[in-house]
Formats: C-alpha cells, sequence, structure tokens
C-alpha cells in the first residue's frame, strides 16, 4: 500500500491539526480589557468546540487509514462510506465556523486570532475532503 498522502488527505490532516492548535489561542478576544475567551471556555464550550472536534476527528480517521492500517468497513458506518462521513465532519466544521461570523458579539468582544485560524482550518479540511472525494471518483 502506498505510504504518501494526497494533496486532499493532507488538506484535511492539516486544517485538523491547525484547528487543534489555534483552539486554544483567543476565540474572542476583550476589547474594553476584559479576557479572552478560548474554543474551550465555559462560554463557547459546546458550539465552539465542536468546530474543532469534528475537524480533529476527520483528520484522525485519516491518519489511521492513511498510515496506521485500519481499514474502514465496506458497508461503511452508520451507513455513511469513508468519503461521504469526511464530507460531513468536516462541513458541519465549517458551517459552525462561518455562523461565527453572525453572531452578535456586542461592543465588548471581537473575533480573536484563535477564531481565524480555526474558521481557516475548518474550510481546508473541507476543501481538503471534496478533494479526496474526487480522487476516489477518477480512481474508481
Amino acid at each position: 500500500m502506498e505510504r504518501n498522502p494526497t494533496s486532499g488527505e493532507i488538506a484535511v490532516i492539516a486544517g485538523g491539526g491547525v484547528c487543534l492548535v489555534f483552539s486554544f489561542l483567543p476565540f474572542y478576544s476583550g476589547n474594553l480589557g476584559l479576557s479572552n475567551r478560548n474554543a474551550w471556555n465555559a462560554g463557547l464550550f459546546p458550539v465552539a468546540t465542536l468546530i474543532v472536534l469534528f475537524a480533529v476527528a476527520a483528520a484522525v480517521i485519516v491518519l489511521l487509514v492513511r498510515f496506521a492500517n485500519v481499514r474502514y468497513p465496506a458497508a461503511g458506518v452508520l451507513g455513511f462510506s469513508l468519503n461521504a462521513l469526511l464530507l460531513a465532519l468536516t462541513f458541519f466544521a465549517a458551517i459552525l465556523a462561518a455562523a461565527y461570523l453572525l453572531v452578535d458579539r456586542g461592543v465588548a468582544y471581537d473575533l480573536g486570532i484563535g477564531y481565524w485560524f480555526v474558521l481557516l482550518g475548518a474550510i481546508a479540511s473541507l476543501v481538503g475532503a471534496v478533494i479526496m472525494t474526487n480522487e476516489a471518483t477518477q480512481r474508481a
């Protein structure tokens, strides 16, 4: 089995890594001397953290299938093929990240550097999943 990852796999893995690393930096930064909040803080915990968890889950799945010789079941998991599962995870990560652009933050907070990199990581993961889907259809 070939060990070199494809460009789609690299994008999913890198996007998940970027999301994980930058989730610890300020997701919201206080502009009135208020404290910064990262994606793991109580006020943002379930929703902002899901962005990171979905992107990291997709990256871990790709890593396991590519490098750890884990075989994804041919029938899929809960009816999802590998590419469909990756598309679902990364799509929801990207949509949740983009939704934070519409959230009313009030005057006290702005989006922090952590948010912008989490958004870029989620989008990179989605692009990688789309590339992987296209690569799979070209091989078939």
